[in-house]
């Protein structure tokens, strides 16, 4: 070949290569051209990316399996910014593909006729779909819908029908979705039946002879339907079960997941769906297909946890003693040791269904200790044992499990408010039932022989410190025994790390050495001191400090288990005896109240209340008993009811409770009293602001003498005395009314008013000294100053646990914020939480207003004493102790 036929076919190489490349013209070597770079390019690698993301998320999942788990889950908000990188790749190497290989030019689309690169349609979709993923719905719907708009004729229509139905779902247009869902179901019926007719036209054996011409058309070319993608029909069956369990439709879901399975192919996928089926039933009540659906899922490639899970569900479901054997067997595996509250749990489930109550009580209370990361959990199991103790009626234990439950769940957790509402409503009857035990005791003990006595503290101490004993030894078996697990977990699976907090056995052999030099201890700061003494120093210029003075130059607190500081504490003078009594009848009256009025528990009442009346103490309580003991046995037992009856007519004959027992329409009657009653005090005291003070005092008097029981007879007496003074000149004839005010009505405000008005009449007008009317603080109020909050706990409140819950509260509504929570003393004994700090007043009266208005984490916290104050401000405070006279401050200006 010479030269110039050489260079001749190079030419022509060339321009097919040029000619191969070129968009505009429709060719079979410029169709494999762009379409190859269009499938292996573009398409192709963004699809790995796309799918390498997706599975290195559902790897990483932490699902919830309390609830029903998604059919596909995707990252949430969060979550997608870990996955914007290789998402954005995808889409910009599809978008580039569009740009380089469609065939013609996709420059102005809506001009295009045709499409000639078949891998076109499906880079659209996967367009859409990584706009999905990433949260980007808008974007995702234009792309779906520009697919069946320019696809019309292609499988790739269905598929983007399909998704345009997923982003309506996420999106919360369900009509919309319920749309897209249809129309694909009228393909499928109409490809199903067009299948059904030509195998039918087959089955005859004859066909008429065609009228269409050689090239397959007649006179108007008929449009080419495009076949439904059996691909898909596996999805296509997940979103329509997916739009069900958006509207709580569980029934039309199970039977939609039903239908996917026989279209899954991946094992994962089908093995997800099984442990929803599962669920699904489960929810429904129909636990042998529940139980059926776990153990299906199991036999499938899903993750660990979800395995784990169903086989607890299956478990619970169906119990039985081998089932019992397998999960105690589980228990010692060495990689459950952080699901052994879930196996705890599911034990106590079967054996509940036995009727096995006390071993179901020991695995719950196992379950709760092993909860130490799953909050959820351990509220699950306290919250059971609640209701255990509830539904025998033993309501003080009942309410220690729900409020205990309360501490560790948050606002997610179903039923959330009834269980606090549970513990909130018996915290009463707990406080009133050991009030009552602790004043019972403590007399009892009192009453004793010296010798007796103290034989008895010194085995009431004995106890304590033993019961002490076994607890912390309980508690550092358990611990050993969760860091064994734990070294064991690692040991198999490979995780063992040089970093010592991340090496199991490093850590084991350092707590063993721990132990050796300093015993088991307390979970606390500062463990190395036996005591320590906590105060609050405050420098105007470094605020964010508090210290722990050394026992050693402190005051050590005196030992509180010894007999002589438990015996101190007892009752001994009459004094005594009555204010612990005063208490002790008080407290059985309230229990019996709340037994009665909130809890119905009518028998338990009756106990109270003969309790309080069996004491022979004088009281108040007395007569109240005695009148709930009569309501109580009005209808059942007569008999009773006269006794209670004739004991309030016999001691109390004139108060309100035996004028009712002689007539029914005492109240009612009584009622209609006080409203004329009142509508005559309105006319007298308008008559004495008119100066009328004779015809007022002749009323006062008149009431005084024969109306023992008007209301407003303290105010009469007032009356009387100041009309006495504006008619006498002599204001000591003022005296003997207003001490009978005081003999007949202490601790009233009427009252308290006479008793002012008998000082000035016996030590004399004071002298007219000028008033300053400008409040004078010690406190000085700064305008641009940063600003702390203090948090003033009640005794009741646990200073570590309050702290903790101001932390979660902190932490939530303001993350922005660099605000440090710290706990403190004011004063000997007031524990108090102090935040630091804030820029401006604004910042800190912000905070407050959410505080006060938010129950979240806080609970009862929310109401308790919060000021705002700034560093020298709170220098003087912890100086002066002087917190009543920061309140006025504080009031006035903040």
């Amino acid at each position: 070949m010479n030269k110039s036929l050489k260079i001749y076919v190079f030419t022509c190489c060339i321009i097919a290569i040029i000619t191969a490349c070129s968009t505009e013209k429709n060719t079979g070597l410029s169709r494999g051209f762009n379409s190859l770079n269009a499938h292996y390019n573009g398409l192709f690698n963004a699809n790995e990316l796309l799918n390498q993301s997706l599975t290195a998320y559902r790897a990483n999942l932490d699902e919830n399996f309390y609830e029903i788990v998604p059919i596909d889950p995707v990252p949430n908000e969060k979550e997608v910014e870990a996955y914007y990188s290789p998402i954005d790749t995808a889409i910009s190497k599809c978008k580039k593909v569009i740009t380089d290989h469609s065939m013609p030019s996709n420059d102005r689309p809506s001009k295009k006729n045709a499409e000639h690169n078949r891998w076109i349609d499906e880079n659209w979709t996967t367009i859409g779909q990584a706009s999905y993923y990433r949260r980007d719905y808008e974007g995702a719907m234009k792309s779906f819908k520009f697919i069946k708009k320019f696809f019309a004729n292609d499988p790739s229509l269905y598929v983007g029908e399909l998704w345009m139905a997923k982003t309506n779902i996420k999106i919360g247009k369900y009509t919309e979705a319920k749309f897209n869902l249809d129309n694909l179901d009228k393909a499928l019926e109409a490809e199903k039946s067009g299948e059904s007719k030509k195998k039918e036209k087959e089955s005859k054996g004859k066909t008429k002879a065609s009228k269409l011409n050689k090239s397959g058309g007649n006179s108007k070319k008929q449009e080419k339907i495009a076949k439904f993608p059996k691909k898909i029909l596996f999805d296509f069956h997940k979103t329509k079960a997916d739009l069900a369990l958006a509207q709580k439709n569980f029934p039309k879901a199970i039977e939609c997941l039903e239908a996917s399975l026989e279209h899954g192919k991946k094992s994962a996928e089908k093995g997800r769906v099984h442990f929803v089926l599962g669920q699904l039933y489960e929810r429904q009540g129909e636990n042998q297909n529940a139980v059926k659906h776990f153990r299906k899922a199991r036999k499938y490639n899903i993750p660990y946890k979800m395995s784990f899970n169903a086989r607890l569900k299956a478990a619970m479901l169906d119990g039985g003693a081998k089932v019992k054997k397998e999960l105690k067997k589980m228990l010692r595996d060495a990689k459950n040791a952080e699901f052994k509250d879930q196996i705890y749990y599911t034990l106590a489930e079967i054996e509940l269904k036995e009727g096995n109550e006390p071993l179901a009580v020991e695995y719950l209370t196992e379950s709760a200790f092993y909860a130490t990361s799953n909050m959820r959990q351990k509220g699950m199991a306290y919250e059971k044992l609640g209701d255990l103790r509830f539904s025998k009626r033993d309501y003080v234990k009942a309410q220690k499990y729900y409020d205990s439950c309360a501490v560790v769940i948050n606002d997610e957790y179903p039923n959330a408010d009834g269980i606090r509402n549970k513990a909130a409503k018996l915290s009463d009857l707990v406080k009133a039932v050991e009030i009552a035990y602790y004043e019972d005791s403590v007399q009892r003990i009192a009453r004793m022989e010296p010798d007796d006595q103290e034989k008895f503290i010194k085995d009431v101490i004995k106890q304590i410190k033993d019961e002490e004993q076994r607890r912390k030894e309980r508690e550092a078996l358990r611990a050993r025994e969760l860091q064994q697990n734990e070294n064991l977990f690692a040991q198999e699976s490979g995780n063992a790390s040089k970093w010592y907090f991340n090496n199991a056995k490093s850590r084991s052999d350092g707590y063993d050495e721990f132990v050796k030099l300093w015993g088991t201890r307390e979970n606390a700061d500062n463990w190395r001191r036996k005591e320590k003494t906590v105060v609050a120093t405050f420098n105007e210029n470094d605020v964010d400090t508090s210290m722990v003075v050394d026992s050693l130059k402190a005051d050590k607190p005196e030992d509180t288990l010894t007999v002589e500081f438990l015996s101190a504490n007892l009752p001994k003078t009459d004094e005594d005896f009555e204010a612990s009594n005063a208490r002790l009848l008080a407290a059985l009256y309230d229990a019996g109240i709340i037994y009665k009025e909130q809890l119905n528990e009518i028998g338990f009442a009756e106990a109270q209340f003969k309790d309080e009346l069996s004491r022979n103490v004088e009281s108040d309580y007395n007569l109240l008993s005695a009148f709930q003991l009569y309501k109580i046995y009005e209808g059942t037992n007569p008999t009773e009811a006269g006794n209670q009856k004739n004991y309030i007519l016999n001691n109390y004959p004139n108060s309100d409770y035996a004028n009712y027992l002689r007539d029914p329409d005492y109240f009612i009657k009584k009622k209609e009293r006080d409203a004329l009653a009142e509508k005559e005090y309105v006319t007298v005291l308008e008559r004495y602001n008119k100066g009328l003070y004779t015809v007022v005092q002749l009323k006062a008097q008149q009431v005084i003498e024969e109306e023992k029981d008007n209301i407003f007879r303290p105010k009469y007496f007032l009356l009387n005395a100041l009309c006495m003074g504006q008619l006498n000149a002599d204001k000591s004839l003022l005296l003997p009314g207003l001490n009978q005010l005081k003999t007949e009505y202490p601790g009233t405000s009427e009252a308290a008013r006479a008793q002012e008005m008998i000082d000035v009449i016996n030590n004399g007008y004071s002298q007219n000294i000028s008033v300053n009317f400008e409040k004078e603080f010690i406190f000085e109020y700064v305008e641009k100053a940063r600003q702390f909050i203090i948090i003033f706990l009640a005794e009741s409140d646990n200073v570590d646990i309050s702290k903790n819950k101001v932390s979660d509260f902190t932490k939530e509504f303001f993350p922005k914020g660099k605000i440090k929570v710290l706990s403190n003393l004011y004063g000997d004994n007031q524990s108090i939480i102090l935040l630091q700090d804030f820029e401006t007043e604004n910042d800190a009266k912000d905070y407050v207003r959410k505080f006060k208005s938010t129950r979240k984490y806080l609970l009862d916290l929310q109401n308790a004493e919060i000021i705002i104050i700034t560093a020298k401000n709170m220098k003087l405070l912890f100086e002066t102790q002087d917190l009543q006279q920061y309140k006025n401050f504080f009031d006035e200006y903040y």
